[in-house]
């Protein structure tokens, strides 16, 4: 490929679908890609990179111009594909394909197919034109730029997806926003489950800052891989404390807790504590109990220390009432990589040996 001008990211209003639901494809929730059809100038996996795609002048590798994207050969007759297993299964409410610094080899159309497994498959059981439903038909690209689009609505769970570009070209990112639907015929009625979780259906509705670190961070998978994989809050300089809100993906019984300071060395929170409520929603709603919500602490302020994994068990109270949402309170400020809230499944809870 041939050097391009660079260009910045135009301002494209963000659809509602985008910003109320759960981006279920990138790498960082344990999206995969299986294959393609071509990656001849720039490697398929580009396209789940978590993080915004960026331009470096001058820069050229073996193949040609260097890209952080998707970029296959010209002169295709037919169009390239790639089929990748969703991170997250669930329901998908809309798609978002971004041709950033994609400007003349950009491809023209694209679309978009899905189907729903219980099974792990490899690609050469996915190659059958058969097995695919289209949730998106052939739409029109342009460059430079993010293109979001719903899909048809449906109530299934889907696994895997199978991306098409028409001819060829390259494309930057591509994100899949949804639901999370677990698989609950896999979890024990007596197992303990991290109902905070994204990938359980666990939705971060609000905090009081994220200034330095997203609010979302503290759901994903994982630990942390440094400082900027957390929620962290500006320096407070008046009386106050900063807090975050999860809504559970089920009504639970919470049981144990963990709070983890990972690679918060010297900005970590001096204490916490933590309460849940009961105010069920519909499970798309993102707004936050009204003020008169009766709200139950379970965990009294407690010292924390940095970069350490906290776990609480014996020390946690009012665990017997169901809870919709749990509220996690920094004192004062600072910064928290990961908050796991394990749970008894409210409906499915049954007496069990004591938890250590």
């Amino acid at each position: 490929m041939g050097d391009s001008s660079s260009s910045s990211p135009s301002t494209i209003e963000v659809p509602h679908f985008a910003k109320h639901s759960i981006e279920l494809l990138s790498s960082k929730v344990s999206g995969k890609v299986l294959g393609c059809s071509n990656q001849w100038f720039a490697p398929c996996e580009n396209l789940i990179n978590p993080n915004p795609p960026v331009w470096k002048e001058g820069l050229y590798v073996d193949t040609g111009k260097w890209y952080d994207g998707w970029e296959t050969a010209r002169h295709n007759p037919t169009f390239d594909w790639a089929i990748l297993k969703i991170g997250i299964p669930g329901l998908l409410n809309g798609v978002e394909i971004d041709t950033q610094y994609f400007t003349g080899n950009y491809p023209p159309f694209a679309s978009l197919e899905v189907l729903s497994l219980n099974t792990d498959p490899d690609l050469s059981d996915l190659l059958d034109d058969k097995l695919w439903f289209e949730i998106l038909p052939k739409v029109s690209l342009g460059p430079g730029r993010k293109h979001y689009f719903p899909v048809q609505e449906n109530d299934k769970r889907w696994t895997h997806v199978r991306f098409k570009i028409y001819p060829d070209g390259g494309v930057a990112r591509l994100r899949l926003y949804g639901k999370a639907l677990p698989d609950w015929s896999l979890i024990l009625p007596h197992e303990l489950i991290d109902l905070a979780a994204i990938q359980y259906g666990g939705v971060v509705i609000g905090c009081s800052d994220m200034y330095f670190g997203s609010k979302d961070n503290i759901i994903m998978p994982g630990r942390s891989i440094n400082m900027g994989d957390g929620w962290e809050t500006k320096r407070r300089r008046g009386p106050g404390y900063d807090w975050l809100v999860i809504r559970l993906g089920e009504v639970g019984l919470v049981k144990k807790l963990e709070i983890d300071t990972n690679w918060f060395k010297g900005n970590f929170p001096t204490s916490c504590s933590v309460d849940t409520c009961y105010f069920p929603l519909d499970t798309n709603d993102r707004t936050l109990p009204p003020d008169t919500t009766v709200w139950r602490e379970i965990l009294p302020n407690t010292k924390l220390k940095g970069h350490q994994q906290h776990y609480y068990v014996h020390e946690l109270v009012n665990t017997d009432s169901p809870a919709t949402h749990i509220r996690l309170n920094i004192y004062p400020d600072g910064g928290v990589s990961r908050f796991r809230v394990l749970c008894y499944r409210a409906d499915k809870a049954v007496p069990t040996p004591p938890i250590v």
